[in-house]
């Protein structure tokens, strides 16, 4: 894997050495042969191409109308939804097979009822997470493109905690 996942944003305002940027959100789809038969695909025409506005730390050169590369290690955005779809799962299956081992015998209520507390576990565990990871789950400043039209690379550099 490459080490950072990159995307393209907008400087919108900038706070001191904070900054708002708007991402455009991208589909692949339309390069992609098999569109017409993926649910990927079919969702987001349905949704549409919504922005998504982050908050990012800076050094205090933006300025608003510039142009950004942010970007988010891969792992660490590999290991968030590996996390996030396998937390609860694993509570949704693990907390009514324990209970099938310690207390056989009880109706299929009590394990629907724990799985869904196993679920509910698992979201548990992976709000408990995220909380822990948050900030190598927050997108970095990698490149600024001023309005100008020069280049100049930056410094990773973490956002600030809310």
């Amino acid at each position: 894997m490459s080490e950072w996942i990159r995307e393209q944003g907008t400087v919108l305002s900038v706070e001191g050495y904070a900054a708002r940027v708007r991402i455009e959100r991208r589909s692949t789809c339309g390069s992609c042969s098999a569109r017409t038969g993926c649910g990927s695909g079919v969702l987001s025409e349905v949704l549409g191409r919504k922005a998504v506005e982050v908050s990012i730390g800076h050094p205090g050169s933006l300025q608003p109308g510039d142009t950004v590369t942010l970007g988010i290690r891969d792992q660490a955005l590999v290991s968030g939804a590996l996390a996030m779809y396998l937390l609860p799962l694993a509570g949704l299956v693990a907390a009514p097979a324990l209970l099938m081992l310690v207390v056989p015998g009880l109706g299929e209520g009590f394990h629907l009822l724990a799985g869904a507390l196993g679920f509910a576990g698992g979201l548990l565990g992976v709000r408990a997470w995220l909380r822990r990871r948050a900030p190598d789950l927050a997108p970095v400043l990698l490149e600024r493109h001023p309005a100008t039209g020069t280049h100049r690379a930056a410094a990773p550099m973490a956002a600030p905690r809310p």
